[in-house]
This record gives C-alpha cells, sequence and structure tokens, in this order.
C-alpha cells in the first residue's frame, strides 16, 4: 500500500542540518508512528512522504517555510530576571516553558543574560534552518476509524481537561 491521506505510517528517521549535525533520530527499534492528514509531522515531511510504500528509503529536504517558519527577530525579547522563579539558575542556552495567555505551554531558551534581563528566544529551535531527512519507511496501513476518531477529538481546553485526549499539554 502507498502513502496517501488517513494512512497510518511508521518510519525511521534522522534528522541532520545543512551542516551534517544530526539533531533528531527515531529510536532504533522503536519506529515513530503517525496518521497522515492529521498535522502530526511537519508539512513538508508529510508531503515529501506520500506515494511512498513500506521498505522505501529516501532522502528529503524540508525548508523552514515547509517545517517550522522563519526565524522572527520580534519573538527575541528581554525579560526582567525577576519574572523568573527566585531559585532559578539562569544560564544560556537552558530551555523554559511558561504558559501563554491562553494557557498553553510555550517553551522558550535563554540566549543572554544581562544585569537585570534575561534575553529570551521564543521560536522554535528549528525555525529558519533547512532540514535533511533521511527515512525508511517500515510499515503502511490504512488508519483505523478509531484512531481518526482519536484525532478528530475536542482540541484541548486549558481551563478544563476533562476532555483532553493523549498527548496533549493541558490540565
Amino acid at each position: 500500500m502507498k502513502i496517501q491521506n488517513q494512512s497510518f505510517v511508521s518510519m525511521d528517521y534522522t534528522l541532520k542540518l545543512e551542516s551534517g549535525e544530526v539533531v533528531d533520530q527515531s529510536v532504533p527499534e522503536k519506529p515513530i508512528e503517525f496518521v497522515t492528514g492529521f498535522n502530526q509531522i511537519i508539512p513538508g515531511l508529510e508531503k515529501e512522504l506520500i506515494g511512498h510504500k513500506e521498505k522505501d528509503s529516501f532522502e528529503v529536504v524540508v525548508k523552514p517555510e515547509d517545517a517550522y517558519g522563519d526565524h522572527q527577530e520580534d519573538l527575541v525579547q528581554k525579560v526582567p530576571k525577576d519574572q523568573f522563579p527566585n531559585d532559578a539558575d539562569l544560564q544560556v542556552g537552558m530551555t523554559y516553558q511558561a504558559r501563554s495567555p491562553q494557557g498553553m505551554p510555550v517553551n522558550f531558551v535563554i540566549k543572554e543574560i544581562e544585569q537585570d534581563m534575561a534575553v529570551i528566544d521564543l521560536n522554535h529551535p528549528l525555525a529558519g534552518k533547512t532540514l535533511l531527512f533521511e527515512v525508511v519507511v517500515k510499515g503502511v496501513r490504512e488508519a483505523t476509524p478509531e484512531e481518526i476518531e482519536a484525532l478528530n477529538a475536542p482540541s484541548c481546553n486549558p481551563n478544563d481537561s476533562s476532555e483532553c485526549g493523549g498527548g496533549c499539554s493541558c490540565g
């Protein structure tokens, strides 16, 4: 079976930057699994998977606009150090998590530390980067109605976790 919309796919991958640096990869013998058409992986990679079948091995180049977007300078901001917990040992390169005004988790990295301010970057760490994937399709099948129904479940409400499904970060 070829990968199409609403296919259940399992695959191994290695993700590299243009420099050749490996930044992520699947765990050997534990391929990632997802259903196409539900934004579970970046759009550029999903688009390139369509039409492939089990045991296909290939490389994919994904431009920033089809991955995590361009790096946005307005997402690099100065925040007073007193906005962090008192016991926080702030260091350049540390990743923290805050909550958006809507209550959703937002990750950021500390880029600089000044006397009374921290410069934080709210961009995804891979924003603005061209991504190189080495992919091996381990399995393809039609997604079950139950799998599709679970992916169509109501989205998270950070103020009411009673309807949250697995994989969401509310509550």
